[in-house]
């Protein structure tokens, strides 16, 4: 019986984020589903961002001191939002709903910084306040 409850264990450390694919997040009703859900979420953040990121980067050729400026910012973002999302979740920390409150907080604050880079990427050519240089 012993082999049979190590098996279910593994299965249970080995599901990953992609598994969220195959739950209706809207109906989800146990943690497990939930944490599973705002991981996924987290993850088309992330994807979102990134994509910007690479947009915006691909348009600085030529412009080293305006990517390291990007590149400075992006880290500095990080931080700033792996800090804020622990300080927001702190109460939660330890908890079955810490995983679903963190993956939330991290897509909510990334979700909002891909919103950002991707402003960037269409902004008015005479808005000096838009870094990056249009396209054609």
């Amino acid at each position: 019986m012993r082999p049979i409850f190590v098996v279910a264990m593994l299965a249970l450390f080995c599901v990953s984020p992609r598994t969220a694919a195959a739950q209706d997040c809207e109906t989800s009703e146990n943690q497990m589903e939930l944490n599973l859900c705002a991981a996924e979420a987290l993850e088309e953040a992330d994807t979102r961002l990134n994509t910007a990121y690479r947009a915006i980067e691909s348009r600085l050729t030529g412009e080293d001191d305006l990517k390291q400026r990007l590149r400075a910012t992006q880290r500095a973002w990080i931080t700033f939002r792996d800090a804020e999302c622990r300080f927001l979740n702190a109460n939660a920390e330890g908890g079955t709903i810490f995983p679903m409150l963190e993956s939330q907080c991290l897509a909510d604050i990334t979700s909002e910084r891909a919103d950002k880079l991707e402003d960037y990427l269409v902004c008015d050519e005479i808005d000096m306040s838009c870094p990056v240089p249009d396209a054609q």
